[in-house]
């Protein structure tokens, strides 16, 4: 299904669209407002308010960019607000959200410490808005600098500027904790 026919089915409200609508995003959805909540039950809660805004404003979508990039926009501002409503980031570093077996990228492949997973952990959830969105999202979610800069609606040299900014702020906040990884 095209971009174009999955917004036209979803515009009439198609079983067969939203269902592949959920099908084909589930996953993605979660796992990006879990990143910003670092809890899979808010994560899942929240991917239902995302849905249910994506079938709302369907028609709002201007096909300036991809349906993909639209649905990481609305994620990552559901997220962020859903954050922001918690005061703080959402039990980022509970210790259910450190032992969640599954979860790819996880930085624990490397370090394998709880201590320090919570620390780097840490350290992201206290970079400024814009430099954690971007971060997460070629981190975590492997959107290249010119998907993010969609999503995030900027240009791909403030992209690169936020990573970069991103990268040095961490190395800055964990070089003396982890010196030996350091060469």
């Amino acid at each position: 299904m095209t971009d174009r026919e999955l917004k036209e089915g979803i515009i009439r409200k198609d079983r067969d669209a939203i269902r592949y609508l959920v099908n084909k995003y589930q996953e993605k959805v979660v796992r990006t407002a879990y990143r910003y909540t670092g809890n899979m039950e808010d994560a899942e809660d929240l991917s239902q308010e995302i849905f249910l805004e994506i079938l709302r404003s369907a028609e709002k979508f201007r096909d300036e960019s991809s349906i993909s990039t639209w649905i990481y926009r609305i994620t990552v501002n559901y997220s962020l607000n859903a954050v922001k409503r918690k005061k703080g980031f959402l039990n980022l570093f509970s210790r259910n959200h450190l032992q969640e077996a599954d979860e790819p990228n996880d930085i624990r492949d490397f370090l394998g410490e709880e201590e320090n997973v919570r620390l780097i952990y840490d350290s992201i959830s206290k970079l400024p808005a814009r430099q954690r969105t971007a971060f997460i999202l070629h981190r975590f979610e492997d959107l290249s600098y010119k998907e993010i800069s969609e999503v995030m609606k900027v240009s791909l040299s403030s992209v690169e500027s936020l990573i970069h900014r991103a990268r040095m702020n961490l190395y800055g906040k964990l070089a003396d904790h982890f010196s030996e990884y350091i060469k």
